[in-house]
């Protein structure tokens, strides 16, 4: 794999054997991006700021403020999925992530299914994020959000990720530290300023329903409520993708 730049430091001799077992030599092996790039564009494809503003409504509608559970109940279970991604990656940190890992670890057939699996649900993934934004966008500029603007938007947002991408390593990496900052600022900005200033129940109001789902059994509502905050820890495995 060609890369822009050489290691900054040379593979010390475990890492070494570890490359050549692999298949790869210490000159072939490349990181051109730094752990705070990879950290940044990791946090920017899973994106929680945009997750939380596209999805919530749908869970708050769903199953009413109880629904915000969730995010820490699948935190918790996708966690463990982190630390396994982690493990896998610090076997094999090769660039490609899922493919070579399912290759090496259950054969190529499995390694070409879960291949074409992720390549679409990337492709949903972005193209859904792309068509979220088109209501941002008409109120940044203040114009009404027809369909025609959203389609817009969609396809102009696809277009500038795809240049984006294919103008090299550096400029991705740059342009998600740019993202890693301002959506950090914004969280915590926009987190504390409704917080202190904007508050208008009390934390009672996270164990009230208040009627979601009807005469139904609130469970059943509890568990569809949960579906959003499945797609908002979506992405984490980026980290390993990028990982050469």
């Amino acid at each position: 794999m060609t890369s822009e730049s050489t290691p900054t430091t040379p593979p010390t001799a475990a890492e070494e054997a570890h490359l050549v077992a692999l298949g790869y030599s210490g000159t072939d092996f490349h990181r051109s991006m730094s752990l705070w790039a990879n950290l940044a564009l990791g946090f920017t494809y899973l994106s929680p700021l945009v997750g939380v503003y596209s999805l919530f409504a749908y869970s708050l509608t769903l199953g009413g403020p109880p629904a915000i559970w969730w995010i820490f109940i699948v935190g918790a279970g996708q966690f463990l999925v982190a630390l396994v991604f982690g493990e896998v990656v610090s076997q094999y940190p090769l660039a490609g992530g899922i493919y070579p890992w399912c290759r090496r670890l259950w054969g190529r057939k499995y390694a070409w299914i879960v291949a074409w699996v992720y390549l679409w649900a990337v492709i949903v993934t972005v193209t859904a994020v792309a068509e979220f934004g088109g209501g941002f966008v008409a109120a940044l500029f203040g114009i009404e959000a027809t369909k025609e603007v959203g389609l817009a938007t969609a396809v102009g947002l696809l277009l500038l990720a795809m240049a984006i991408n294919y103008s090299g390593t550096h400029m991705l990496a740059r342009v998600a530290q740019i993202g890693l900052g301002a959506e950090l600022i914004g969280v915590i900005a926009l987190g504390l300023y409704l917080l202190i200033f904007q508050r208008e129940n009390s934390f009672s109001v996270f164990f009230d329903s208040m009627g979601a789902g009807g005469s139904d059994a609130y469970i059943v509502i509890f568990f569809g409520a949960s579906l959003s905050w499945l797609f908002l820890f979506y992405g984490f495995e980026a980290f390993g993708v990028v990982a050469e």
